[in-house]
């Protein structure tokens, strides 16, 4: 397990993995909130069309992000986050951008097409990119608590098996940045619900400090990962939290709230 590496000398600042970069015509970055062209409060690589930003504006941001990829904004298919575990398969490139399941809550997605960029979003949450390299697939899946709850970063394996045959020790899986244990301070209803899912596989990743609890996400879902296969050497995990970390490159919902954009995170089969 390593951690992301963060190239601030491009003119869009991304970060890559150290496990995704070496694989053969596959695009990856996780990106920051430089390089873009939005203004104001989602100064400046803003992917969130709600919220106040010109949609324009963001639809460059997109394009400006899929181009470091070797790729276009008409390319792209991104997920609408709800917190769900639903997966859509992207079986053939739309040719233009598109919303998978045409703009209905999906929080995963994968493909085996060349040619076709996935985007998912994060300002806290984890947004999880994996790749077979064997079986030429990809998928993204993003996993707030809810996520991790619903155990959609198994699933997207287990999906990504029945698909394409992969082999979970076969993947390789990048987790971008996303809140530390210091910063996600929350209440029983979240323990309890994780502690139905996990049971005491989660103690070694909570304390207690007064009535709140402090619950480390990443451990949880890099634990979740291993138990449905994948090697834990091909796993590379984020230390960066949003919340706490350089606020000139990064987001926070439990920071800023509304006001602020999001980032995105994409993967690609280069045709």
């Amino acid at each position: 397990m390593a951690d992301l590496i963060l190239k601030k000398q491009s003119e869009t600042p991304h970060l890559t993995s150290l496990q995704l970069t070496p694989v053969p015509r596959l695009r990856h970055a996780f990106f920051t909130r430089l390089g873009g062209v939005s203004t104001g409060i989602f100064e400046s690589l803003n992917f969130r069309f709600s919220g106040g930003d010109d949609r324009d504006t963001v639809l460059i941001n997109y394009d400006r992000a899929a181009r470091l990829l070797d790729g276009c904004g008409e390319e792209i298919v991104r997920t609408n986050q709800q917190h769900t575990d639903i997966i859509e398969v992207i079986r053939e490139a739309p040719g233009v951008f598109t919303n998978a399941r045409d703009g209905e809550a999906v929080d995963a997605l994968m493909t085996n097409v060349p040619g076709v960029t996935l985007a998912g979003f994060y300002a806290d949450c984890q947004l999880l990119l994996f790749c077979d390299p064997k079986k030429r697939a990809v998928a993204l899946c993003h996993a707030g608590w809810r996520g991790v709850v619903n155990e959609i970063a198994r699933k997207t394996v287990e999906r990504m098996q029945q698909e394409y045959g992969t082999r979970p020790r076969d993947l390789l899986v990048a987790v971008g940045p996303s809140i530390c244990r210091a910063c996600f301070e929350t209440d029983d209803d979240v323990y309890n619900a994780l502690y139905a899912t996990y049971g005491d596989r989660i103690l070694d990743n909570v304390y207690r400090e007064g009535a709140k609890w402090h619950i480390d996400l990443k451990s949880i879902t890099y634990a979740s990962l291993v138990s449905a296969g994948v090697t834990p050497y091909n796993i590379d995990i984020s230390s960066t939290c949003p919340c706490c970390g350089d606020e000139s490159l990064w987001w926070s919902h439990r920071r800023n709230g509304e006001a602020r954009g999001v980032h995105a995170g994409m993967i690609r089969l280069v045709p």
